[in-house]
């Protein structure tokens, strides 16, 4: 009992410092080392606080130890329902422990990654285009179906598709930010915090109430690759923030995937050029499970709906066209076409809204797509 009390007010000390943005996390380390324990840190006097931080900073830091207390840190934090973990706690990420320059700690609402799990990091362009999406969600329901864990940073686009994605399957899906995680950002992704926090988590190394900048997400995005045992690239520009986690993944030692794309697409310039560059390969979620060797959890067969029974002669006409990767109403006419039907305009509009009624197809900006691809 008494080693527990000891390492919950450790923590609380920890969090206490980590609440100083201002610090570098190399100062924190260097203060760790010298001090021994969080609370060591705290009772530092003057002198070795100026040789280990400068003038400047030693002044800050009393400034701060006299107006702010580890208790007070530590009540607003459980008010807030945000928990806390640091470098030296049996609670800290291993994987994180592990790479060039960790987290000092991770202030997290919902619940840590499980250390045992298996994880990829799914990134990618924030404005992607309907192939982008159609594969993200594809990559991701995959992933949920076999148990592993999809990492992102909740960002509009690829990273948030995947992590909704992820959760609609039923798996668990964690966030890392670059603000606290008391702040929904983007606002857009709102539903998905939420989401996030019932099936997974919201990580950030900055503290409570920190606004996001632009400078927070590059150092944000090592800790998506280091949560993640892969990272998968679904689509990307040539010159592209997504290729900054790239790298840190690769000194990290991580596997690293790209999702290819046709030459002429410019979204997918990236993955093509990751690919060229040594990157494997993916094409189906199975394509890094398998090769990763993992095991995968058994999944329920699921039971094939027979969308040619019960429908109009339209539907079944207009859903044999139709694929995964939406078209417009235009393209469904001209495929039909193709094939001799000589449905009427008003019968394949009556056939997509038979269809999207029961569920077979989606309609997203007035362009039409199958929901799944095995019926």
């Amino acid at each position: 009992m008494t080693e527990e009390r000891d390492g919950l007010e450790q923590n609380m000390y920890a969090a206490w410092l980590d609440a100083m943005s201002w610090v570098a996390g190399e100062t924190k380390y260097r203060l760790l080392g010298a001090a021994g324990s969080p609370r060591g840190i705290y009772e530092m006097g003057e002198g070795q606080l100026a040789a280990l931080m400068g003038l400047q900073g030693c002044e800050r830091f009393l400034q701060h130890r006299k107006n702010i207390k580890p208790q007070s840190v530590w009540e607003d934090l459980a008010e807030s329902g945000i928990g806390y973990t640091y470098c030296q706690a049996a609670s800290f990420p291993q994987k994180l422990a592990r790479i060039p320059d960790p987290p000092f700690g991770i202030f997290y609402k919902g619940r840590l990654p499980d250390g045992s799990a298996r994880a990829v990091a799914v990134i990618g362009a924030r404005k992607c285009s309907e192939y982008g999406r159609f594969m993200a969600e594809r990559f991701a329901k995959g992933f949920a179906g076999h148990g592993v864990d999809v990492i992102s940073g909740m960002a509009m686009g690829i990273d948030g598709i995947s992590q909704a994605a992820a959760l609609s399957a039923g798996g668990s899906s964690y966030a890392v930010l670059g603000c606290g995680v008391d702040i929904v950002y983007p606002r857009s992704n709102e539903t998905l915090y939420r989401q996030l926090l019932e099936s997974g988590g919201v990580l950030s190394e900055y503290p409570p109430r920190m606004e996001p900048r632009p400078a927070l997400f590059p150092p944000r995005n090592r800790i998506i690759s280091a949560l993640a045992d892969v990272v998968l690239v679904v689509e990307a520009r040539e010159k592209s923030g997504t290729l900054i986690t790239v790298d840190m993944a690769l000194e990290q030692g991580r596997e690293v995937y790209a999702v290819p794309g046709r030459c002429t697409d410019s979204l997918s310039m990236g993955c093509n050029r990751l690919i060229r560059q040594g990157a494997a390969v993916a094409v189906t979620p199975e394509d890094i499970i398998d090769e990763m060797g993992w095991e995968t959890i058994p999944q329920k067969p699921q039971k094939q709906s027979q969308p040619a029974k019960n429908l109009s002669e339209a539907a079944r006409e207009v859903y044999a066209v139709l694929e995964m990767l939406p078209a417009t109403q235009d393209v469904i006419v001209s495929k039909l076409r193709e094939r001799g039907n000589t449905c009427t305009i008003p019968q394949v509009c009556q056939g997509l809204v038979e269809l999207e009624l029961k569920g077979l197809i989606l309609c997203r900006d007035r362009q039409y797509g199958r929901l799944r691809d095995d019926l």
